[in-house]
């Protein structure tokens, strides 16, 4: 049966999942534009995962709409930009680690203390110059010891997004560190 927009809310009531498809088909673009107009371009990863709970509540609560209303689409552009602002709200509130300068150094391991504490200044100042959530993810893998599971769940990003800050995080503290080494070493 081919799926069209006569019957597509038919076919969504029967859980047909070919109308989900059409829907995604038909109206991503639209949808998409919506949710990155909200959040912002920066926000590529929470406008994806946003869009796919947008998908997840159709699915769910197509009985919500009323044709009598709206069209489908003005429907469906109504839910994207109302879940996109909850998600705006969300990314706001997210749980963001103050950073004590007491906790940052656990007694697991000697050797791994001795080092931070020897370098503890150094590693604060170059971690402030970096952005509060990659400031944030770095010290919940490297000093807390969290999982990247964790982390992306806690600061709602793809895992994929907490590697690429981890890299450019280390390497731009690396960069940093080499620089100071070099200067230290022209005195």
């Amino acid at each position: 049966m081919t799926i069209n927009e006569d019957n597509v809310l038919l076919e969504l009531r029967k859980r047909n999942p070919k109308a989900l498809e059409y829907i995604i088909n038909t109206y991503s673009n639209f949808a998409f534009k919506v949710v990155i107009n909200v959040l912002g371009n920066d926000n590529y990863e929470s406008a994806k995962e946003c869009l796919n709970d947008i998908y997840l509540l159709v699915w769910n609560k197509h009985q919500l709409y009323n044709p009598q209303k709206a069209s489908f689409k003005n429907w469906l552009l109504a839910v994207s930009k109302y879940k996109a602002i909850d998600y705006k709200r969300s990314l706001k509130q997210t749980n963001n680690v103050q950073i004590e300068e007491e906790s940052l150094f656990s007694s697991n391991n000697v050797e791994n203390e001795y080092i931070l504490k020897e370098n503890k200044k150094q590693l604060l100042e170059l971690l402030n110059n970096e952005s509060k959530t990659d400031r944030e993810i770095f010290i919940r893998k490297y000093i807390f010891d969290e999982d990247v599971n964790s982390i992306s769940k806690k600061l709602k990003l793809s895992k994929g997004a907490v590697y690429n800050r981890l890299w450019r995080t280390r390497n731009s503290i690396t960069e940093k560190l080499n620089v100071s080494y070099k200067e230290e070493a022209v005195k």
